[in-house]
């Protein structure tokens, strides 16, 4: 019963989400409108998360915010599907060879649902960051009443992580009246599904469906992500938000729709809600939307993105600027003058992450030989995506910034790479797939005539 009750008191937190990306992006189509389901996750617990967290800060109760946004948020969808009696509509019919990759993409559906569950039975409350990290601070937030602030005095790890994750468990567990584990796991179970159909979603509506399916099938045939997505850390959450900031991206340069654009900052102002490591993702989507709006006509939609930007970032703002202590990495000493001009360091960043991340994916075949293997079977598609370079670019300037903090480290390099690495990639590993899977030839245009 617990666990049926988590995920019901997830509910209207997605209904929320999705009334707010309807709202701000008007089309209906059956593609549109899925990119919209997906999308709900990441807008409906993030703006969640942000207003409660003035909430507490002022001093209100989190029961009162809970029920009050959970009313807001079933009516104001009644009155949504009412006013615009909205309807699913498939772009096109259903070919006898969209079906078989559709039972293929449902058969695995199910195999990647179990699987999340006996991970999330195996490790109830998740992997070690999650016990003195991330849920303790949810615990301190929901016992805590008004001395919930007392979750900055921690000495151990990193009391100055934002509240993303904490505030929406927090909110869980008002509806539930206790802090269980079911909580995160039915908040985690959800992301990791909502991850995999958001990257189908923007495939499906930029390619095609086959591809969509495979992209998607191979990505959850991969125990990584299993792994990563049940550990209940904010790492897959980030990825969801960068991987939908990059394909709202993508969408905004091929229709130059504005209200695209206050989504996409929406989306990357989540992203440094959710994880330290977002604000790194801050700085470079911004960068690409200068880059976007070099061109006249594009300066509108920049706009829009800062608009969109705007509310995270203050939020941010205030909590950096007088809650969060100091972040250990920034304000340890050491030369960075002679950790700039230490060649061993460079070798060793080269040599350990080079080693991590051809081992990562858990799979038979590393994950890079996969990636070859596929690319070498599909090839390059002749038809390509828009803007398709800037998403290399992002994926490319995010992982550049994570070598300047390796580089810079004041732990011991070897440890920090070891114990990171991986979740490093996991932030732009998503957003990878979308720039593959579009970049290759489909297997509907593999096997047509056309070919």
């Amino acid at each position: 019963m617990t666990l049926l009750l988590s995920f019901a008191a997830l509910l209207p937190r997605l209904l929320l989400g999705f009334d707010i990306v309807h709202l701000i992006w008007k089309p209906t189509d059956g593609k549109s409108l899925l990119i919209k389901i997906f999308l709900s996750a990441g807008v409906g617990f993030g703006i969640s998360s942000l207003l409660s967290f003035i909430w507490i800060w002022v001093g209100l109760p989190l029961a009162i915010y809970a029920m009050l946004e959970s009313a807001i948020a079933v009516a104001l969808t009644i009155w949504m599907f009412y006013k615009n009696r909205i309807t699913l509509r498939l772009a096109t019919p259903f070919e006898r060879s969209d079906q078989i990759w559709g039972l293929i993409l449902a058969v695995s559906v199910i195999v990647f649902v179990l699987e999340l569950a006996f991970y999330s039975l195996q490790f109830p409350h998740g992997r070690p960051d999650a016990w003195i990290n991330w849920n303790v601070v949810a615990r301190f937030i929901y016992l805590g009443g008004t001395d919930w602030q007392a979750t900055f005095l921690r000495q151990l790890d990193h009391p100055d992580y934002p509240l993303f994750m904490a505030m929406t468990n927090a909110i869980t567990w008002v509806f539930l009246g206790e802090p269980s584990t079911w909580g995160p796991i039915a908040f985690h179970f959800t992301l990791s599904l909502f991850t995999v159909g958001l990257l189908f979603a923007f495939i499906n509506l930029l390619s095609d469906f086959k591809q969509a399916s495979l992209a998607v099938v191979l990505f959850m045939a991969l125990p990584f992500i299993v792994d990563q997505g049940m550990r209940q850390y904010a790492d897959l959450l980030l990825a969801y938000l960068i991987l939908g900031a990059g394909g709202l991206t993508l969408i905004y340069l091929q229709t130059k729709e504005l209200n695209v654009a206050v989504l996409v900052g929406l989306m990357v102002g989540l992203g440094g809600w959710a994880k330290n490591e977002g604000l790194s993702a801050i700085l470079v989507f911004s960068l690409i939307w200068v880059w976007i709006s070099l061109k006249k006509e594009d300066r509108p939609g920049m706009q829009k993105y800062l608009v969109g930007l705007a509310f995270p970032l203050v939020v941010i703002a205030l909590f950096k600027t007088f809650l969060a202590p100091a972040n250990d990495l920034l304000s340890a000493s050491g030369s960075a003058v002679d950790k700039l001009m230490d060649a061993e360091r460079y070798l060793t960043i080269a040599r350990e992450v080079g080693t991590l991340l051809w081992n990562v994916a858990g799979t038979p075949i590393p994950l890079f030989g996969l990636i070859i293997l596929v690319v070498l079977s599909l090839g390059r598609s002749a038809k390509q995506v828009p803007g398709l370079s800037k998403i290399a670019v992002v994926v490319g300037l995010q992982w550049l910034l994570y070598l300047g903090i390796y580089l810079m480290t004041p732990l011991d390099l070897t440890y920090h790479i070891k114990t990171s690495a991986d979740r490093l990639l996991l932030h732009v590993l998503p957003l990878a797939a979308l720039w593959l899977f579009l970049w290759l030839r489909s297997p509907q245009v593999l096997f047509s005539k056309e070919s």
